[in-house]
């Protein structure tokens, strides 16, 4: 089954055709008999399983990518070995790991814009925003302009809650870069937790006019329709997102939530059971069911009111679900 992310679409399109040279040059080497047409053909052999093991890392396979960069010598790609290891090991969780190879990686190559980026990534993971935030100054210090460090470092910045410079940096990002969709939901983030909800659904929309689909633009609209008082557009994102994403956890959570306001108790207990049965670890879950229940079993109760705060519950879905997915 094929991404909702175009993106992930194209990264798979891209091995493919990279696939595809790499088997007519393995062939042109084996049949080459000159010494240095050879070698010529071997660095051109490296560098293609390279590039197909960063799209790799693209697509989510990331045992896979991390086989291609283990594959290569030290000698010849250590910083984009560093890199590319690196970066597989912090999505497959192996923290520790990863800071350890980082660090080395930077011992040898001071100034690698992608080394601190990858540094900045990790401490981001691991929720040090502050130094993750010092290692993106350095990245950009290192690569004024880049796109990606100016991203990251524009995330960061709204995650420690300075919502007006991390949109200063996404505005910029937008106007060179408009078909992105990641930069428009960055920007819907920052004008809800501004204060400014029409502004946010604005961007949201934006982000999915290419058919560009994401938990966190439904995440992100439900709050903000909720926020707007428009409660039957709330509901009807709510519906539509855990249809798309019923592999997404915190799509129940929107749903019943959104249920729960209508004082729709049954209803939210029963799609928050559901997930419960596909997530019987989320603890998310299975504490908004327990507050309905609470709320229910109350007799002075009368009238249900929201769970929590829209705010808190904004802050709560998509740090559940990932801006950046």
């Amino acid at each position: 089954m094929k991404s909702k992310d175009p993106r992930t679409n194209t990264a798979r399109e891209n091995i493919k055709k990279l696939s595809k040279k790499l088997a007519n040059v393995q062939q042109k080497y084996k049949q080459a008999k000159d010494m240095d047409r050879r070698k010529t053909l071997a660095l051109c052999i490296d560098n293609i399983k390279m590039n197909i093991g960063w799209q790799l890392l693209d697509c989510g396979e990331y045992e896979k990518g991390l086989a291609m960069y283990q594959a290569m010598s030290w000698k010849i790609y250590g910083e984009d070995k560093y890199n590319g290891i690196s970066r597989a090991l912090i999505e497959m969780k192996y923290y520790d790991k990863a800071r350890r190879l980082l660090e080395k990686g930077l011992q040898r190559f001071p100034e690698s814009h992608c080394l601190l980026v990858g540094m900045g990534l990790l401490n981001k993971h691991l929720g040090h925003n502050l130094d993750a935030l010092k290692y993106f100054k350095q990245a950009l210090a290192c690569g004024p302009g880049d796109r990606h460090a100016l991203y990251d470092l524009a995330i960061t910045l709204s995650e420690l809650g300075y919502y007006e410079d991390s949109l200063s940096i996404i505005r910029k990002l937008i106007k060179k870069y408009p078909d992105d969709p990641e930069y428009f939901i960055e920007a819907g983030y920052c004008h809800l937790m501004m204060g400014y909800p029409e502004n946010a659904v604005n961007y949201y929309k934006k982000a999915s006019e290419n058919g560009f689909s994401s938990p966190s633009i439904y995440g992100g609209l439900v709050c903000a329709y909720m926020e707007m008082g428009l409660k039957n557009e709330a509901l009807e994102i709510a519906q539509a997102g855990l249809k798309e994403f019923p592999e997404v956890s915190a799509m129940y959570e929107n749903l019943g939530e959104c249920y729960f306001e209508y004082g729709w108790s049954d209803d939210a207990k029963s799609v928050l059971q559901e997930g419960l049965k596909k997530f019987p670890n989320d603890e998310r879950l299975q504490e908004v069911l327990k507050k309905i229940e609470d709320e229910t079993n109350d007799p002075d109760n009368n009238k249900k009111p929201p769970l929590i705060g829209i705010m808190i519950f904004l802050s709560l879905i998509l740090n559940r679900i990932g801006k950046k997915k």
